[in-house]
């Protein structure tokens, strides 16, 4: 049997532990559960551009095996040879340009509406130490760190990610959200969760040697709970 015959299955299986691997990480969450527009319309995107990769994947290897099969060299037969031919040359490299400039239309437009920042309901900024995370709801007069992040479900979020020390990284999957925060700057983000629950995400900038543990938790509850909390806030409970 062929040496690489035998590596075939094991590949394949390494290439299956690796994507059931992501897919069942935090990662991967915004795959398998987006929970606001923006994650929805990035894995749109994603399963776009995976699409558009997946056939020329799957068209390069095929073209790639007929010609391994027939062209080989046999015994009494000399391997085809071939060299250069500018036609082809210009359609393999034309017909992936063409494609990306396809695939560049939606991912624009994903970018511009992540970037693009709605009226909103409820606005928060977002402070990263070393190593935890500060909240602050001026509108309401309330900060906190170190705390679950709690907004009300349905409603417009408008946050400003910042850092006091070094470049953290505010990453909640479910949300399709990943925003740097750096010291001495203000980036923007927003999301509008769908469904109540608790969501789970983690600064992912290595920010110093605690980095493994700066988590993040959003508890995602109805206006009126949101409301009752943030009373109970304002009391100092």
């Amino acid at each position: 049997m062929n040496p690489r015959c035998r590596w075939t299955p094991l590949l394949l299986f390494g290439l299956g532990l690796v994507a059931a691997a992501f897919l069942a990480s935090p990662a991967g969450a915004w795959l398998l559960h987006p929970v606001t527009p923006v994650a929805r319309d990035v894995r749109a995107l994603f399963y776009k551009a995976v699409a558009i990769t997946a056939f020329f994947f799957i068209l390069a290897e095929g073209i790639l095996l007929v010609a391994v099969l027939r062209f080989r060299a046999r015994p009494g037969v000399p391997p085809a040879k071939w060299h250069e031919n500018v036609r082809l040359e210009l359609v393999w490299t034309a017909i992936p340009a063409l494609a990306m400039v396809i695939l560049s239309g939606p991912a624009f437009t994903t970018e511009k509406y992540m970037e693009t920042i709605p009226k909103s309901d409820v606005q928060i900024e977002v402070v990263g130490h070393q190593w935890f995370w500060e909240y602050r709801y001026p509108q309401y007069g309330v900060i906190f760190a170190n705390e679950p992040l709690v907004i009300p479900v349905g409603k417009t979020v408008a946050a400003n990610v910042t850092s006091i020390d070094v470049v953290h990284s505010w990453f909640v999957p479910d949300f399709g959200i990943k925003m740097d925060a750096n010291p001495g700057r203000i980036n923007h983000v927003w999301f509008n969760v769908e469904r109540t629950g608790t969501y789970q995400g983690q600064c992912a900038e290595l920010c110093g040697v605690l980095h493994a543990q700066m988590f993040i938790t959003v508890n995602v509850v109805t206006p009126e709970e949101f409301d009752r909390w943030i009373e109970q806030k304002k009391k100092g409970v």
